[in-house]
């Protein structure tokens, strides 16, 4: 269940190894069908096909923590010894970077994303508490108690690798450029694999309405006819299901792209986020930024 994520982390996307991984994982599924057919339980039996992400290719390494270090912040990758109000945890996720302010100061903190701003490696910033440029964590669903000050999704393109695949990023530290990640807000990255095959679900079709892994487990349930015990995040994919009434048919999703702007004494930044909504479920597209300096 691993493969093909490490391959393609360790080589690239399109890379002969990440598709002899794709094919292995081809012939896992196929084992699985076969199982069914001996059987006899394919025709009642409904199969999930589901990545958890896309895959990019890093075009820069980025060493955040020398950058921000040589700019004058206290950034640390690991704490040593008891850590101190002004300095900056850096946790690095590939395409992302979540940054943890010692002591929350709002000073530091805005110094901290005007820096980010004017890079040229940051794509979408959020934050916190808001701050002029930035989107707020709830925008993205990750805020709780225990989330970081700033949440920065690093810069991306669609260019191609040298293996033809496009979806060029920025990343963390942890790999060299060529190898493969993933975590930005790309659209290679947020755009995944979801295939439903079996008795419950329509056939030959594609279903243009945006979804998400967070859809998987409602319409598991719905299949099954358990009620969910709480409100979850996702929702049923009845128009995908065979049984679907006229209202699922009719479905139409809700598409805007919000956008976050700061005018800096030395050029401004833009970022922007592309979000669908489909009755209360909500989905991040893909988001991106960039700074133009003041001629």
């Amino acid at each position: 269940l691993g493969e093909p994520d490490l391959t393609q982390h360790e080589s690239a996307p399109g890379a002969p190894a990440a598709l002899t991984a794709i094919k292995s994982a081809d012939e896992n599924l196929a084992a699985v069908l076969s199982a069914l057919d001996r059987q006899k339980a394919r025709e009642t039996t409904d199969l999930f096909v589901v990545s958890d992400h896309g895959f990019s290719t890093i075009r820069r390494s980025i060493d955040l923590r020398k950058i921000l270090n040589d700019a004058g912040f206290s950034a640390k990758t690991q704490f040593t010894d008891e850590p101190k109000t002004g300095d900056i945890m850096l946790a690095g996720n590939g395409g992302s970077v979540l940054f943890y302010v010692i002591g929350h100061d709002e000073t530091l903190t805005r110094r901290l994303i005007e820096f980010l701003q004017q890079s040229d490696f940051a794509g979408v910033i959020f934050t916190r508490n808001p701050l002029q440029g930035t989107f707020a964590l709830e925008q993205a669903m990750i805020q709780n108690y225990h989330a970081p000050d700033v949440v920065m999704a690093f810069r991306w393109n669609d260019s191609k690798n040298q293996f033809g695949v496009p979806g060029m990023i920025d990343a963390d530290w942890q790999r060299a450029a060529g190898k493969g990640t993933h975590a930005t807000l790309s659209r290679f990255d947020m755009h995944n694999t979801l295939i439903a095959a079996g008795p419950d679900f329509r056939r030959g079709e594609v279903d243009d309405l945006p979804t998400g892994n967070i859809d998987v487990t409602p319409t598991i349930l719905q299949i099954l006819g358990i009620k969910a015990s709480a409100q979850m995040d996702g929702r049923i994919l009845s128009e995908a299901m065979v049984n679907r009434d006229r209202a699922a048919s009719e479905l139409k999703p809700e598409v805007k792209t919000i956008e976050g702007s700061n005018d800096l004494p030395s050029g401004r930044w833009r970022q922007t986020l592309k979000v669908s909504r489909v009755g209360s479920t909500l989905y991040l597209d893909e988001g991106n930024g960039a700074f133009v300096p003041k001629r």
